[in-house]
């Protein structure tokens, strides 16, 4: 047998290159990531028929496609007995579109154990979407109602606090604005509570209204993964998906009722591509309502099969605008200086004359091993920087590491400073739009993909891109 000879092997941590010799190494999707393999994915058919669709694609299809290309540089595959039973499937499913051999006992076994889960999450969507109402009115204050107003001129629908940040210049500035936010998930940032339209005289007609909203999208999320991933699959992933469906129906009632108690409005959503984006996106085209994306985060540069949200959707730079216009066929993209400054909420002009003469890496909390050879590179080449830690992330994971780098804790203090290191982020963005000098690091595969592919806006002009870091040191 070759030495070449490999294995490709499912665990419960992950996956493993198993080679002849019994030598086994971590393999990460990350290897998938090239120019050609994103051209792939963006080569597909596919038309939404759910507000799913773009969730689907994004989390679970792009996942499947990167078991195939894994699987067909391998030369047979197996799994352990102890990995996670949705990974299982998702990988028996890569084996048979990739021709690796699959038993039918295998296959006989997740069948009826995924069918089984799949009736169990139908009950418990059904029962969930009908009581969910009950709970949330027990949860608002007495005096929060929604009330009519037919002179409202704008209504911002907030679902993060990214969200919120991106709007709260313009809702500042706004007359006669209200700002609904989803506090389901106990979302905390000034508002009124998108349930407040929940009360005695209609609670009834919401829970049978979300019952049946939920019903429907049990049905289209089963058809548009159905045509993405396989039936098995799609049956699989209904478990994961029993609050999500029942969050999503009652949140879709409540926002009819907004619609009919703010007739005159224009409304503003945060969310781009996401199950919330495409419904508002939906209801705000059927009652023919203008509706603005002032995006949380990047675009991306996959063709959704859903498309994105709004009937105006403003972009972080003239790139990424032009770009999303050429891949949807579309002049809904535009770009704003404007509205990008009022989504940074900064007085840039005033703030480049107050930059701190510092280097500041921002880590991000995807792959975190690269955060970390970054910063050991860093300090090996005597180059002095603080770092500026996502909030996902944990202070003493890096200053156990390295305790001798200094964190800056404050965002606003962190992007004040003369030059902004970071792999792929918004922050590059902001801090090009502050006069500072903006460096994406892009020494990682996967990072330097999604930079030229993925997300179009880091592909302005006024960011710097260094690719190894000798070409780093030439910026500084």
């Amino acid at each position: 047998m070759s030495d070449k000879f490999t294995c490709l092997y499912l665990t419960r941590s992950g996956l493993k290159n198993v080679q002849a010799n019994d030598e086994s190494e971590n393999i990460s999707p990350d290897n998938c990531y090239t120019e050609d393999f994103v051209d792939r994915l963006n080569d597909h058919h596919f038309i939404g028929f759910s507000d799913y669709s773009n969730e689907i694609f994004l989390y679970h299809y792009v996942r499947l496609m990167e078991l195939c290309e894994l699987l067909r540089s391998s030369d047979c595959s197996r799994s352990s007995f102890f990995a996670q039973f949705l990974d299982k499937v998702f990988f028996l499913r890569a084996k048979s579109i990739s021709h690796h051999k699959v038993f039918f006992v295998s296959r006989a076994l997740r069948f009826s154990r995924v069918l089984v889960e799949f009736l169990f999450s139908v009950v418990a969507i059904f029962f969930l979407s009908f009581f969910l109402p009950f709970y949330l009115i027990r949860r608002r204050k007495s005096d929060s109602s929604l009330k009519y107003d037919a002179k409202r001129k704008f209504v911002f629908l907030i679902r993060s606090k990214a969200a919120y940040q991106r709007s709260r210049v313009r809702i500042e500035k706004s007359t006669s604005a209200l700002t609904l936010v989803d506090n389901y998930g106990g979302l905390d940032v000034p508002g009124c509570s998108i349930y407040s339209v929940i009360n005695c005289k209609n609670i009834f007609k919401i829970a049978v209204k979300s019952t049946l909203y939920a019903l429907r999208d049990i049905w289209c999320f089963f058809k548009d993964s159905n045509m993405m991933l396989g039936a098995v699959c799609s049956l699989a992933l209904f478990p994961g998906y029993i609050k999500k469906i029942a969050h999503k129906s009652v949140y879709e009632a409540c926002l009819n009722e907004v619609i009919y108690l703010s007739p005159g409005a224009v409304f503003f959503t945060g969310d781009k591509e996401d199950r919330f984006a495409l419904l508002q996106t939906r209801i705000c085209e059927r009652e023919k309502k203008s509706l603005f994306c002032l995006p949380h985060g990047l675009e991306y540069g996959f063709r959704f099969p859903g498309g994105l949200a709004a009937t105006t959707f403003y972009c972080f730079t003239s790139e990424a605008a032009e770009f999303l216009n050429d891949l949807y066929y579309e002049t809904k993209f535009v770009y704003s200086e404007l509205v990008t400054d009022e989504m940074f909420g900064a007085d840039f002009e005033k703030q480049a004359e107050r930059n701190v003469e510092r280097l500041v890496f921002f880590t991000e909390p995807r792959d975190p091993e690269i955060n970390y050879e970054i910063v050991k590179e860093l300090m090996g080449k005597n180059i002095r920087f603080s770092l500026k830690l996502h909030p996902l992330e944990e202070s003493g994971d890096y200053s156990k590491r390295f305790p001798e780098i200094e964190q800056v804790n404050d965002f606003n203090d962190a992007i004040c400073s003369t030059v902004c290191l970071a792999r792929k982020s918004t922050v590059l963005l902001e801090a090009s739009r502050r006069g500072a000098k903006a460096v994406a690091l892009l020494v990682n595969e996967k990072d330097r993909t999604y930079v030229m592919k993925i997300f179009p806006s880091l592909c302005s002009k006024s960011i710097l891109r260094a690719f190894t870091f000798n070409e780093l040191q030439e910026f500084l």
